[in-house]
């Protein structure tokens, strides 16, 4: 592949060295602006309400077009500043760089989305290397909450559901919900609400999807950490391998993820060393008869899981399905965990 290329050329096919130009200011500001309330359910609600006895007035460091801030200041009457990287609305401000909060406000904000590595792909790298260098996160998101955090003792942020399975410190974290539906105009991104209050206390956030209330974080997250970790030789991403999986749900609903015995809709050649979303695997050890009675116990373990947590155990997958419900990912480190406990 070309060692160099222009900025704002976006990889398409590494294979075919094939790029496609795109808006690279934009895509480096990672702006993507909420297009209804869908974030504001009633248990954000009553965590803004609350924060607002202790803080006086709210700040957006990450405005944008200010539709946050707009429905904060029309339903709590509280009132609001921005601060933004672009355009006339605000005062200007890098807030990936430092927040000015000298007042205490309260922070409510949609930050910027844009992971290191898709930064790279996209042709952007040179824009937003600055904010990357010395930083111990990978996604600019990230580096957006903890400057909030280290300014605000309330923070409300729409920010990737990967947050929930990351290593990001959630000490701070009360309150947080999955929103299903679509909130932006121009991207899938699975997207929470996450309410973050004062340091020093013991908190174990509650979890919501939606309005429904789930759990405590530390039990869904225990449903993974809790599985067999080792066991028995598994070989992935074998062109041969005798167990099909399918590590994602599709938008069709009758296709989930699966393991399968044998052959399935993943063509054998396609197998690479990168393949995640689909791919063949094999357990040598074991015969077919004893495969069969893995998989279908393996199966069984992965529809228990997905159950009990909700799926919140699994990675976010772009979109929805037909019926409205996200997609779901298998990271192949959990597939393996389920394989080990159903041998």
């Amino acid at each position: 592949m070309s060692e160099k290329r222009a900025v704002g050329q976006m990889l398409v096919s590494a294979d075919r060295e094939r790029f496609v130009e795109i808006d690279a200011h934009k895509v480096a500001r990672g702006s993507f602006y909420t297009t209804d309330e869908a974030w504001l359910i009633a248990p954000v609600r009553a965590f803004i309400n609350q924060a607002l006895l202790s803080c006086a007035s709210v700040l957006d460091p990450f405005a944008g077009d200010g539709h946050l801030l707009d429905l904060v200041r029309r339903e709590f009457g509280a009132a609001v500043f921005g601060l933004d990287i672009a355009g006339a609305k605000w005062a200007r401000n890098d807030s990936l760089v430092s927040i000015p909060n000298a007042g205490g406000a309260m922070i409510v904000t949609n930050p910027p989305y844009l992971a290191n590595h898709s930064a790279s792909r996209k042709g952007v790298s040179q824009i937003v290397a600055t904010y990357f260098d010395g930083s111990d996160y990978d996604n600019l998101y990230k580096i957006a909450l903890d400057k909030c955090l280290a300014v605000s003792d309330f923070v409300v942020a729409v920010i990737p559901e990967t947050f929930l399975l990351s290593s990001f410190d959630k000490s701070r974290l009360q309150v947080v919900s999955v929103i299903e539906g679509d909130l932006f105009s121009d991207t899938e991104a699975p997207a929470v609400v996450a309410c973050f209050g004062p340091a020093g206390g013991a908190n174990d956030a509650s979890v919501f999807v939606g309005e429904k209330p789930i759990g405590k974080l530390s039990e869904i997250l225990e449903l993974r950490r809790g599985r067999s970790r080792s066991g028995i030789r598994i070989v992935f991403n074998d062109p041969n391998g005798r167990i099909g999986l399918r590590a994602v749900d599709a938008q069709d609903v009758n296709r989930r993820i699966e393991f399968i015995f044998g052959d399935f809709e993943y063509k054998r050649s396609k197998v690479k060393e990168s393949s995640r979303l689909m791919t063949y695997l094999d357990i040598p050890e074991l015969s077919d008869e004893q495969l069969q009675q893995v998989i279908s116990r393996a199966n069984h373990l992965l529809a228990e899981l997905r159950e009990k947590s909700c799926d919140l155990v699994l990675a976010p997958f772009k979109g929805n399905d037909k019926l409205g419900n996200r997609r779901r990912r298998l990271d192949y480190a959990l597939a393996r965990q389920l394989l080990n406990e159903a041998s």
